[in-house]
Parts: C-alpha cells; structure tokens; sequence
C-alpha cells in the first residue's frame, strides 16, 4: 500500500508541474505549440507529436501532456522496480533521490524511455526477448535514443570473470584521458545512422548553446561523482554482493556502457553524453540496494545509502541552484 501511495504521488506531483519551476518545462510547452510543420517537430519522437496534436484537438494545456507522461512513466517505473529489486522500496526510495526528478519531474519522454529499458532488461534476464525487443522499439518512439538499449542483447548475467572485472575498472580511467585528448568516438558513426538529430547536437556543441546543466566536468558533477564510487564499490566486492543479488553482473556492465557513453561521447555533444549515461545509469538504483549488503549489520548499510541518497538529492539540488545563478 506504502508503494501505491508513493506512486500516485509521484505521479501527481510530476503531472502537475508549473512550467518554469524545474528545468526544460519552457522547452516542453515550446514544442507542445510549436506548428506540426516546425523544426522542432521535425525532429521531436512521434509519440510527442501525437500527444501534442491530440490535446489540442480537445483543447487540454500544457498540463494535460505532462500528466499523460507521469501516468505512463510512474506506473512502468514502479513495476521494473518490482520485479528487478529483492528490496523495492528501499530502491524506490533511492530513485526518488536522484532519477525520479531529472527522469519523470524534468526529462519526460526520457522517463518513459529509461522505464521500458528496465522492464526490457527484466524480460531480457527472463529470456524473452520477444517482449525485451519490444519494449526497447516502443522506447525508441518517446525517445530516439532508447535504440541503443539494444545493447542488452549483446551482454549476459554471467558472473564476472578476472578479465572482465580488468576491463570495467578500466573503463573511467581510459575514458577521462579519451575525454582529455578530444576524442569523439561518433565520428565512426555514418551519419545515415545519426541523421537530422545527430547533425543539430554537433551543431549546438558548436556553437555553444547546449542546456545549463551540459558540458559540467564530470569531477565538478556529485551524482557522476557517486555513480564512479558506487561502480568501484561493487565492483570490488562483487561476488559478495553477486551472493545476494543475482543481477549485479550484468547490471555493472551496464554502467560499464554508461561510462563509456559518458566520456567518448563527450566530444560529440554533451546532451548526448550525459542522456546516454543516465539511460544506462538508471541501473545504478539496484546497485545502491545491493551495496548495503557490503554492511555488518545490514540496518547499518541502509543507514549509509539512506544518508548517501540524502545528499545526492541536496547536492543535486544545490548544484542546480549554483549553476542557474
């Protein structure tokens, strides 16, 4: 009852929002009025646009598009977190920290995206793939870049071998000197593959009018900060941890992909750095729940997320504040 209640919580305070009050509302209510034969349209997912164009053939506002988004978000998010969680209001209460406001308050079509991906990775680890696939394409239509959620199906849950282990430590500090030496791994993109889209994130790195919060250091950035010490933490007690949840192998290749995504993607864009590696990130949820089991007793390990959760939401907050001022 405790998790119904909070959901439709979330979802009333996500649905009705005011536009201004958190970040990219204006942009939303921009695109909601926009012509159907503008730009902006143009490259927006199709799923917008016919929301959009829906709502005002009956004459509904702003309002009404970001309560539709909550009530498919929430209620997907709560369910992935249901199946994929041993613990999962301890993990819901660590996704209201950091995810629920930057996913389902500000970044909408993302949410719903990053919600099918994790009910993708569910099916994926029950082995239908029919159903994994499926959720990955309806994603790709609320936000185009949900298709590289495919990856799930080139990665397994296998416990990690020495080798692999090597490989994810690795990974941040290769991709911090990529980052230093400008290198742009979409540049061996095609750029049939990247399209319109692609063309206007290179255009916006450019010229120089990416969002506010874009193209942070990544040292200066507390929930990049927390996500490469929770990613070391579990990865140097994983079999621990792998005893007692039995996703953490897969679920830290994951974040392994999202680093990457994070730092060689940087040089591209970083709209689509920092997209990317919070739709990959999302899994760090589950792994915040499974560090407490690093604890003796297991009530002192909840104690340290619950207090690590605190900060990430006030730092966040406070690093918001910081950078619009």
């Amino acid at each position: 009852m405790v998790y119904v209640v909070l959901g439709i919580t979330m979802i009333l305070i996500a649905g009705f929002r005011e536009v201004g009050i958190v970040p990219d509302t204006e942009a939303y209510e921009a695109m909601f009025y926009a012509k159907s034969n503008s730009f902006s349209t143009k490259i927006t997912e199709p799923t917008f646009t016919f929301l959009s164009e829906t709502l005002h053939s009956w004459d509904f506002g702003i309002t009404a598009l970001f309560l539709i988004y909550a009530i498919i978000s929430i209620p997907l998010r709560l369910t992935a977190i249901w199946k994929l969680s041993s613990i999962p209001l301890f993990t819901l209460t660590v996704y209201i920290s950091h995810y629920y406001q930057l996913h389902d308050v500000v970044q909408m079509r993302c949410a719903v995206a990053s919600a099918l991906f994790l009910l993708a990775l569910y099916y994926r680890l029950q082995q239908q793939k029919l159903y994994s696939l499926l959720c990955i394409v309806v994603g790709f239509f609320f936000h185009f870049s949900a298709i590289v959620g495919l990856l799930i199906f080139v990665i397994n849950n296998k416990p990690l071998k020495n080798w692999q282990i090597a490989v994810l430590y690795s990974i941040i500090p290769i991709g911090i000197v990529f980052s230093i030496l400008g290198f742009d791994i979409a540049q061996f993109i095609p750029s049939e593959i990247g399209g319109t889209k692609l063309e206007l994130y290179r255009e916006m790195k450019e010229k120089g009018i990416e969002g506010d919060l874009e193209g942070i250091p990544f040292y200066r950035d507390p929930a990049i900060l927390s996500s490469i010490c929770l990613f070391y933490g579990c990865l140097f007690f994983n079999r621990l941890l792998s005893e007692k949840n039995h996703y953490l192998p897969i679920f830290l290749k994951i974040m392994g992909i999202a680093f990457i995504c994070k730092f060689t993607l940087a040089n591209l864009s970083s709209v689509v750095a920092s997209r990317l590696f919070e739709y990959f990130d999302i899994v760090s949820i589950f792994l915040w729940t499974s560090a407490i089991y690093a604890f003796r007793p297991i009530e002192m390990g909840k104690t340290v997320i619950y207090l690590a959760s605190t900060l990430i939401f006030l730092s966040g907050s406070l690093f918001y504040i910081l950078v619009k001022s």
